[in-house]
This record gives C-alpha cells, structure tokens and sequence, in this order.
C-alpha cells in the first residue's frame, strides 16, 4: 500500500492525524511498515491497541485467532508478564503485535518461531552480552522530530518558490524578497538562507545558499542539530551497543547487520574542538595582555637596574636650560631595553594568539613603560576571534549537517532494528525465566493439544507441574476432543483450564509456551469462556445460547475452553443445554472442547456421543481438617465429591445440633 486511505479502516480524519503526527503521509507508512506501535500510539486520540490494529491490517496477519473477550484477556495479560522482561519501552509496545493466529496464517506463525529460536540461543550462548543488551536497550525509543519552529529566515525570490518549499513554513519564517532588495538588505540577521540569484560571495556566518528543492535539513541546518539533541541517548545507545561482543550466533550478525555503516556516529555527536579552543582564547585574552604587560615592565627593570649616567658640567648646564635633551639621553640610554622587551612582549602575544589567523599590529602598545596595550587593538583582536568563533561554528554545523543527512535514514533503521531485535530478546529471556519451551505444531485432524510439566505463569506462586491433553494426537493417551473437568473446589480446575487456555493462545502466537513439552495442532479460531456467576436472565440466557451455537456450528476448526457454563441456568436443564451442544460439536472434526464443570455425570448422561470425563480429586483432609487436594488430573476418571469432604470437617469443627445437622446431611450424600 502506497496511501493510508488505503489501508483498511483509515478514514479521511484518522489518515491525515497520522500524516501530521509522523511528519507526512511517508512517515507515518514508514512507521506502519516498521510496525513502530510507540510512535503511532503517541498520537492523541490513538491507544497501543488501535495502533496495534492499524499495524496488523496492513501487514496483511489479519484478526486474532482469540474469538472472544476473555480469550483476548487472558493473552494479554500473558504478554504483560513478558513485557517484564523487556528493555525497551517501544519494544514492550510492540509486544502487542503479536496475537494469535489462526491455522490458516502458518507462514507467519513460523517466522515468530524463528525469530524466538534465534534469540532463545542469543540468551543462552552470550549471557554477558545479553545483561550489557539489558542495560542499554533501555535508553533506545523511537526517533523524535520536533514540529517547533527555528530562529531562521528563508528568502526566495517570487511566490513560486514558496510554494514549491512545502513543509519548509513549518519550522521557519519566508518571505519573498522585494524587486530592489540585494542579499546586503538581509546582512545584519544572523541566519538566513538565500534561494535563488544574487547571493553574497562569501557568506556571513549562518548563512546559507540553497536550491528550492534541497533538502528541508539544508534548508534549516538547526533541524539536524535539533535531531541530534533530541535523540542523543539513543544515538549513544546504538554507538554503545555497536561495541558489545556478541558473539556470532544468527541474532549477533542480526545486531551487526543492524548498527553497519553508523561509525561515525560519534563525530555527529561532537560539537567541534577548534572551537572550544578559540571560546578559551578568547575568555583568556584580557588577562593574557595583562601579564604580558607586566613581564615586560619586568623585563625592563631588570635591564636597566645596573645602568648608569655620567654628565660633565656642561652637560649638566645644558640639560638644566633645556630638561627635554636630558629625557631624550635617558630614553636613548634604555631605548635598546625597552626596544627588546617590547619585541619579547608582541613575541609572547604571538605564542598566545598561535592557532588564531590574526595579526597582531606593530602600534599594539599604548605606552613603553609602564607597558600597556592599545585597548583598541586588543578589542579589535577580541573582534577578530569572534569572528572566528563564527565562521569555525558554522563550518562546524556544516560538517555536522552534512555528516547528519548522510545517516539520518540509517540511524532511523537502525533504530527500528534495534527495537524490533529488543522485543525478541526480551521474550528469549522471559522464556528462560519461566522455563518454557517452543511447543512442537502437529497435524491432526481436529485441534489438539498436550503438555508436559505445564506451570501457570499468571498465578503468582510457584505452580504444581500438571501434565494434561486433549484432541486427536496420533498414539496420545490424552485421546478425546470433547473433554469435562470435574473435580475439588479450590482443587486448581480453573487455573488448569487458563493455562491450557495461555498454552494454546501463546502458541498460535508463535511463541514460547510455559512447560517443558508441549505438541500443539492449531485450529482458526479460540474461544475461552469464563466461569458465569449467578444465574443470567432470560435474555442473557437467550444471548449466550446464541453464541454457543454460533461457535460450535461453525465450520472453521476450533479450540473451546469453558469454566462452569452450567450457572447460565438451573442445574437439570444446564446439563440438557450443554449435552445438545456438545453432541453437535462431536459430529464435527474442527471441534476441540474442555468444559470445567460440576455436573459431568449428568451432562454425560444425557449425551449420544462420548465424552471423556477427567477429576481433580480431594484425597481427604489432612490433620488440620484441610483439604488434600491432588492437582493432577485423572484421566477417564471423574473426580469424588469435595462437599462431602467439605461437611466432614464441618462436622468436626463444629459442636451440639450444628455438628448433628452435618452429620445428617452427610449421611444423605
């Protein structure tokens, strides 16, 4: 797609917020293809989620595979716990992008698999580099490009090339220039750039001569300067990161390949020695004169401490009627000293004045003795290097300016690199830390799913390794796609059937699932229901049957988890609801089902096809009249009754007629 009208769902009023917040119609498809959910999202009135939307319908990935709210939740909240383990906050955004998909977009989901594999070895094989990756990722964000206009002015010759100047008004005043106006109009502004014909033959420093359709960074230097202010913790993020050793693994050649031809990036950072070294010559010029004025006093003394003059008397006589003879006999007498002293004094000027093109006059001294300097010229010195300062600034921003747009679009890609490789490495170190693995994607003809030593990661302790299945795997033992959970109160059902539910999203997501084994047919479509509390009114009712009969007779191949869909009504009609729809999803092989529930027997009961019926049981209670629950299911097996193990330990807690009213409820169970 070449225009954001487009891309599906863009409209007039959300394409043109895009252009204006991502620098033009080009930045902002730059920024979809690049899939920088950061800078789309910072746009007001754009959440990560619509950003995240945008993104994936132009990449062509298409709607998630999680069907319904709470299917989308609870894959969320999973990305959420990876987002820790990421560096970058662009990265942790990004993260978003990667939702389920369905069966039917297998190419994408194995590239996902690769790109994890490829970091999961990078974490493994360089844990040093990947702590020093950890450190410095973290200052990486995307580019910033302020939209705040500058000190300069833009001359142009006729109203045509204003308006072939485009974005140009944005960042700096223009103006046409009168038909009797010269360059020399414009000398005393301190930044111009002069379009057209007529320029100045050399330029004052900050001008600046340029074509209408240069470059909008040479038309307004201070743009890339202001680029690279902005964004100097992260130019220096890549420079560091360019450094690390990485190793030379597939994903360290990808972090070369990243950062190649940046550097010179510390240069652009720089901001030019010469001239700091003038701003001190310059700050040190009065003092500099002034101890030079006192050597040469100096100097003079001490020539002239052992000097004498012998007069006869008609000398005396003479310089009596005329005192000036005797002023010019005393000045010819020392003359030779001064003479020197002052040549001394120009000498050390010089020496300080060395890496400064100024010369210095022959008249630069006020007075002999005491010594001093013409103010005058040392002003005019002092105008000297400012001018300098100038024109080495300038040369400077010219350098830097050039060196800028030289790189700007490499510093832009490799930033987005950089992000994208931080994302990657943040779920391999998630994956580490939570101990998964990358399930194995088998065939079969109905959506299937096993794990081995599967741990809840959302539960906030330390889960019980549960081994569970279901579907049609060849050779299972889990075999059977229309599956009831029954079992214990507090017995984990609820936190097996999430974690089969993240297992199952997170591996049509193409990532890392929380186990140690983990085979995995994919299906189009996941749904995950979760528990109903209390019992829904007759539309509610009305509205929920709708739906579960829209998803089980669909024809696209289907994962369905369910948490005690029997409170959508009372008990005996519940297990007569969800018997018919389970026999119809049985007649259909896209129909993979596990349904935690309380009424198994009577669902089965009231069932033509088979189902398979597992239980989490409570083994009794321990000294403590707590109960002993075994979290592992058991296949085939429904589960015993918790209430009665419940009213045991009411019964023993409890005394007098309390105590006999449990004991009689028991004894009806």
């Amino acid at each position: 797609m070449n225009s954001l009208l487009g891309i599906p769902g863009v409209g007039e009023t959300l394409g043109r917020k895009l252009a204006d917040g991502l620098g033009g119609e080009a930045g902002a498809l730059k920024a979809i293809q690049e899939r920088d959910i950061a800078s789309i999202s910072s746009i007001e009135g754009i959440s990560v989620d619509r950003a995240i939307k945008i993104v994936s319908v132009f990449s062509g990935e298409g709607e998630s595979a999680a069907k319904n709210q709470y299917a989308q939740h609870l894959h969320n909240s999973t990305l959420q716990d990876i987002a820790t383990h990421i560096s970058s906050s662009a990265a942790r955004k990004k993260l978003g992008i990667l939702q389920p998909l369905s069966v039917n977009s297998q190419e994408d989901i194995l590239d996902r698999r690769r790109r994890v594999e490829e970091a999961i070895s990078f974490v493994a094989s360089y844990p040093s580099a990947t702590r020093d990756w950890v450190r410095i990722a973290k200052s990486v964000k995307p580019l910033s490009r302020s939209k705040k206009k500058v000190d300069r002015l833009i001359v142009v010759q006729n109203p045509e090339e204003l308006e072939n100047l485009g974005s140009a008004e944005d960042f700096a005043r223009i103006v046409v220039r009168g038909s009797g106006e010269t360059w020399k109009d414009y000398e005393g502004l301190p930044r111009v750039t002069w379009i057209g014909s007529n320029q100045p033959t050399e330029l004052p420093p900050g001008w600046r001569i340029c074509d209408v359709d240069d470059n909008l960074w040479e038309l307004i230097p201070e743009l890339a300067l202001r680029f690279i202010d902005e964004n100097v913790n992260t130019i220096n993020a890549l420079i560091e990161i360019s450094n690390l050793d990485i190793g030379g693994d597939v994903l360290s050649e990808k972090i070369r390949d990243a950062l190649d031809g940046l550097e010179a990036l510390g240069t652009v950072l720089i901001q030019g020695n010469e001239v700091d070294k003038l701003e001190e010559i310059k700050d040190g010029l009065w003092n500099e004169t002034s101890r030079i004025q006192d050597s040469v006093d100096d100097m003079i003394v001490a020539a002239t401490q052992g000097s004498k003059l012998s007069l006869d008397g008609s000398e005396m006589l003479s310089y009596y009627s005329d005192s000036s003879g005797l002023q010019n006999r005393l000045k010819y007498e020392v003359s030779e000293s001064i003479e020197y002293a002052l040549e001394e004094g120009k000498n050390k000027l010089r020496e300080y004045l060395d890496s400064v093109d100024i010369k210095i006059p022959s008249d630069c001294f006020q007075s002999d003795y005491p010594c001093l300097f013409n103010k005058e010229t040392i002003a005019r010195i002092e105008e000297g290097i400012d001018f300098l300062i100038s024109k080495g600034e300038d040369e400077s921003v010219k350098k830097r300016v050039l060196l800028i747009l030289s790189h700007s679009e490499r510093i832009s890609k490799a930033v987005s690199e950089v992000i994208d490789l931080d994302l990657w490495i943040g779920i391999a170190r998630w994956c580490e830390y939570r101990r998964c693995t990358l399930p194995v994607l088998a065939t079969s003809s109905r959506p299937s799913c096993k794990v081995k030593g599967l741990r809840h990661p959302l539960l906030g302790v330390d889960p019980v390794p549960i081994d569970y299945g279901f579907g049609s795997i060849p050779g299972d033992s889990f075999d059977g796609s229309i599956v009831l959970l029954t079992g214990a109160n507090s017995g984990g059902k609820t936190s097996l059937i999430e974690g089969i539910g993240i297992v199952v999203l997170l591996a049509h997501a193409g990532l890392p699932v929380p186990c140690d084994e983990a085979v995995i047919s994919l299906a189009e479509e996941i749904h995950i229901m979760s528990k109903v509390t209390g019992t829904q009114s007759a539309g509610a009712l009305e509205r929920t049957l709708i739906k579960l009969a829209t998803i089980v007779g669909s024809s696209s191949s289907k994962f369905v988890l369910a948490d005690e869909l029997e409170a959508i009504t009372e008990p005996e009609a519940a297990s007569a609801i969800l018997a018919g729809l389970l026999d119809v999803a049985a007649k259909d092989a896209v129909n993979s089902i596990l349904m935690v529930t309380h009424i198994g027997s009577s669902i089965c009961g009231k069932m033509d096809s088979d189902a398979r019926v597992d239980g989490i049981e409570a083994k009794g209670l321990d000294e403590e009249l707590e109960l002993v629950v075994d979290r592992v299911p058991r296949i085939g097996i429904p589960a015993r009754s918790t209430p009665e193990l419940i009213l045991k330990r009411l019964e023993a807690r409890s005394n007098g007629s309390r105590s006999d009213i449990f004991k009689s409820i028991l004894q009806k169970i």
